[in-house]
């Protein structure tokens, strides 16, 4: 009973990639668990990170970048048939304890003994249908497959909001050890003076980001609206 109760650092490999919010979501995540006195290798997919990203992370964690792609940068299944391959690497190499997946489709035919946690972010498939209301085109039901195969695999499955979690299982049935754990992030500088405009961020060209309705609401508001994607 006493020996449960000792916190022994963990050694934890977590994914993440350098293009969207999973960076900041990945890096704030794995700074609180160093700090905490646990050790994280990171492993990027997709494109490498600028020289001031890499430095950000390396102050804490181990930043090592894998040649597998995001599921959502590539259009052949085939792409990442090596990332069970190189996170099996990687958790022998550091002697991982537990695995954080930023991406449940990652979890797919990875057999490894340590726990397997996977985030799910977002999805084409929920994003179809919640933009869209339908489902994905043949040619993109490789990723729904392989999403399902991840929660089938993955210990535990966490949304950051009860509607995400709701909408995954509309979309892949029930998913076992589902739960919600919301996005945190750390304070920002404090704000200096405020000025009478309204600022908005994002990637503009996804329509799950509703541009529309915020040009709608550009033209009923006094305060000039200002974007940037």
């Amino acid at each position: 009973m006493l020996q449960s109760l000792i916190h022994r650092p963990r050694r934890i490999l977590m994914t993440t990639d350098a293009v969207g919010g999973v960076w900041r979501y990945s890096l704030d995540l794995a700074r609180e668990l160093a700090a905490g006195g646990d050790s994280i290798v990171l492993a990027g997919l997709g494109p490498e990170p600028s020289p001031e990203q890499a430095r950000e992370a390396q102050s804490f964690a181990t930043l090592v970048w894998l040649k597998s792609p995001p599921d959502w940068m590539t259009r052949d299944e085939k792409d990442l048939d090596r990332l069970p391959g190189e996170l099996r690497s990687l958790a022998k190499t550091y002697a991982i304890d537990l695995v954080h997946l930023n991406a449940p489709a990652q979890a797919a035919g990875l057999d490894l003994t340590c726990p397997i946690v996977a985030v799910s972010h977002s999805c084409v498939a929920t994003w179809l249908h919640a933009v869209r209301g339908q489902a994905p085109a043949d040619a993109w039901s490789w990723q729904r497959d392989r999403n399902r195969a991840g929660f089938d695999r993955a210990d535990v499955v966490i949304a950051p909001s009860r509607s995400h979690a709701e909408m995954l299982q509309a979309c892949y049935g029930a998913i076992a050890g589902l739960g919600v754990v919301h996005n945190g992030a750390l304070p920002g500088p404090r704000p200096g003076r405020r000025e009478r405009f309204v600022f908005a961020a994002a990637r503009w060209w996804d329509e799950g980001k509703n541009a529309a309705s915020l040009d709608a609401a550009a033209a009923l508001c006094a305060w000039p609206v200002q974007a940037a994607g």
